[in-house]
């Protein structure tokens, strides 16, 4: 092979990455990480061969793409959440920025709820929201604000009850006000 036919080869397969990587982000922040891989390489204009050809797997492409954007929104929430002035409303904050994360980005929802573990690099973005999620709930505690009966583990799981009713269309309506009703009950009684 002559080498302008070479660099010619290497600028396709660059073009090719760019517009997978384009595509994947579009696709997944609009429908989810299990979005179909073939709407993604059409998208693309290349061939789902193509696709695996580049990435190998879902997880790589979703390693590929989504990170950054997770991390930035993510990092967005931690800023808000940390210029609140008491551990209760930086929980609370950290609660109804989580919620709305999920409810809107369906990709954000499904790396939150780790519907992909195999995807790494996305799970430790993730895992930097978890461990700051633990830590406003120990902070809540420390301060007297947050009743001891409410655990890290609550805490979750009303987030996960989010993400999951969030993504279900056949969801109960008043999902949300369980989620409400489980915070404002979550708060120490003043005495």
């Amino acid at each position: 092979m002559d080498m302008a036919r070479s660099k010619s080869v290497r600028r396709d397969a660059r073009e090719n990455l760019a517009k997978l990587h384009a595509a994947a982000l579009e696709v997944f922040l609009a429908k989810g990480l299990d979005a179909p891989l073939d709407e993604i390489a059409r998208a693309a204009g290349v061939s789902i061969g193509t696709l695996y050809y580049r990435f190998g797997s879902r997880e790589d492409l979703i390693d590929a793409v989504i990170p950054d954007v997770a991390g930035s929104r993510l990092q967005a929430l931690a800023t808000t959440v940390m210029a609140e002035d008491t551990p209760r409303q930086r929980l609370e904050a950290f609660v109804h920025g989580m919620i709305e994360l999920q409810r809107d980005d369906p990709a954000l929802n499904d790396a939150i709820l780790r519907r992909y573990p195999d995807a790494v690099a996305l799970l430790d973005v993730c895992e930097r929201s978890t461990t700051m999620g633990r830590s406003l709930v120990r902070e809540a505690h420390a301060d007297g604000s947050l009743s001891p009966d409410f655990t890290e583990d609550d805490l979750f799981c009303m987030l996960w009850l989010a993400g999951t009713a969030s993504r279900d269309p056949h969801a109960p309506a008043g999902w949300h006000r369980v989620i409400k009703h489980a915070l404002d009950s979550a708060w120490a009684t003043v005495t």
